[in-house]
């Protein structure tokens, strides 16, 4: 098993939040926007714990793509992962400047400088190092 690369950490959360999007659009068609957003994310971080207490910590996203995590963590790390995974996911929906600002600072101030550092995300690094593999 190796260490999965960039794209291969992004693909899987791509899949994760275009489900969720998808999952939240009835929403969408009769609340208002914010109402959405909030919902969005709930809905995500319910997605993610359903998988972390039924599968593993094993998302769709990382089924799909065929990796997993390289270890087990302990309960209280996978519950601190799927906690700053969605606030990671939130930033999709915020913004100060331009859509999308909150979001890129993310990705290239804290995400990709930790997975070039680290070999593992932001928030995979602050809950145990958590890092996933593939063959």
């Amino acid at each position: 098993m190796r260490r999965t690369t960039i794209l291969e950490k992004l693909l899987p959360s791509v899949i994760n939040a275009a489900i969720v999007v998808v999952m939240s659009l009835p929403i969408l068609s009769v609340a208002p926007l914010l109402v959405w957003k909030i919902s969005v994310v709930a809905i995500f971080y319910v997605y993610s714990l359903a998988f972390l207490v039924f599968n593993h910590n094993r998302c769709l996203g990382m089924i799909i793509c065929g990796t997993r995590w390289s270890r087990k963590n302990r309960m209280h790390h996978e519950f601190l992962y799927t906690f700053l995974y969605t606030l990671s996911f939130a930033t999709l929906f915020i913004w100060i400047w331009f859509p999308f600002d909150v979001f890129l600072a993310n990705m290239l101030l804290l995400q990709l400088p930790s997975i070039l550092l680290t070999g593992t995300t932001f928030h995979g690094y602050l809950s145990g190092n958590k890092y996933s593999v593939t063959k």
